[in-house]
């Protein structure tokens, strides 16, 4: 069973330390823009939420890649999307399909960022010092969300 990365809001304080590991860990830059977790806060509530691709079943971001590019798959080893940077154009089209907005085009490249799970070893769960990101198996993740919304 693959493994998703969840959010917990309530722990979140916005120190954006997930999104400096992941640049470090992908770019050996602490760039967030760089980044395949982004930190935003909500004006509504004013609480900051981790936005991280969910490894969606029905993958609509690689249902949106155009046939003749082909760029993004799932890895058969962690279910994680990979984009094929080479392939990768950056027409946006996973963007506009993502439902979580979790996809964004690279500052300086033309190709998109996605989570990767990090090979199966997510550094901003790693560094969170809060605690605020899971790194758990499909059915265990989706417990946890709907053990979230009863609370809310």
């Amino acid at each position: 069973m693959s493994k998703v990365l969840v959010a917990d809001a309530k722990k979140c304080v916005g120190c954006r330390i997930c999104e400096q590991w992941c640049s470090m860990s992908h770019f050996r830059t602490g760039n967030p823009k760089k980044s395949r977790i982004t930190v935003t806060r909500s004006h509504e509530d004013y609480m900051d939420y981790p936005v991280v691709c969910r490894q969606c079943v029905d993958t609509p971001c690689i249902k949106a890649c155009p046939t003749k590019i082909d760029a993004l798959s799932k890895d058969e080893n962690t279910g994680a999307i990979i984009v094929d940077e080479e392939k990768c154009i950056a027409c946006k089209m996973c963007i506009k399909a993502c439902p979580y907005n979790a996809i964004k085009v690279h500052p300086s490249e033309k190709y998109v960022l996605i989570c990767d799970l990090c090979g199966g070893d997510p550094q901003c769960v790693k560094y969170c010092p809060e605690n605020a990101l899971y790194f758990l198996d499909r059915e265990e993740a989706d417990k946890l969300v709907a053990a979230t919304k009863e609370d809310e």
